[in-house]
């Protein structure tokens, strides 16, 4: 008899445990859907940019930085840092030649670890790189900008990161996703709106972009 109770409290936990194995496979699938959903109604704003491009700087800290801080909920923001440069792999390790020189390459890389960093939170990366444009070197400004969001603690990470074999794989993925829209890019930064490329929205959204989100925009923010 003991054996058998035993068995029943063996083959009760095992199904508990499937049960909630099920039901918080559920709930996170539930999650990921409504995200999926709520992000489906957002602008969405693709920014492909150089991180020493006078226009760039520009377009990200008097264009993209308010719109991003006053209608957060409202937009969905993807950031490119690769512009017109290009790349190549000889001999197994990536070459790269970028518009404005090495400096600019390595300034592209570390942007490019920031946005893939793990340990810092989507806000945190936003303005870091808003800070980071906003200053006269990017490529040479990592510690100013991580003692603005108190995250001195990932700069040998990030360094790191940037001057290795890490640093040339994400910047490669970003060339990728950049050739993908034009091989090399005719204007940078090149503005997507809603993930298709309009000359004329862009040219807009490049000196207004607050009057174009609230065009396209499902759901208009109050403030427009």
């Amino acid at each position: 008899m003991s054996a058998l109770k035993q068995v029943i409290c063996v083959l009760l936990r095992k199904y508990k445990m499937r049960s909630l194995l099920v039901i918080c496979v559920l709930a996170f699938m539930c999650g990921v859907f409504a995200k999926s959903k709520k992000d489906d109604n957002k602008v969405k704003i693709a920014v492909y940019y150089e991180s020493l491009c006078p226009d760039s700087k520009s377009f990200i800290t008097t264009q993209l930085a308010p719109i991003w801080r006053e209608l957060r909920g409202f937009v969905k923001v993807k950031l490119v840092p690769y512009g017109k440069s290009t790349h190549d792999k000889v001999n197994g390790k990536w070459q790269f030649n970028c518009h404005h020189g090495e400096d600019e390459c390595y300034g592209n890389k570390l942007q490019a670890c920031i946005l893939k960093h793990k340990k810092l939170e989507d806000t945190v990366k936003m303005e870091m790189v808003i800070c980071l444009m906003g200053q006269t070197s990017p490529d040479k400004s990592l510690d100013t900008c991580l003692q603005q969001v108190k995250r001195e603690v990932e700069s040998d990470k990030l360094k790191k990161c940037a001057a290795g074999e890490q640093g040339d794989n994400l910047l490669a993925a970003y060339g990728d996703k950049s050739d993908a829209v034009q091989r090399p890019l005719s204007f940078v930064p090149t503005v997507i709106i809603n993930e298709k490329f309009d000359q004329a929205l862009q040219d807009e959204a490049i000196k207004d972009l607050k009057s174009v989100v609230c065009r396209v925009a499902i759901n208009k923010p109050a403030s427009c």
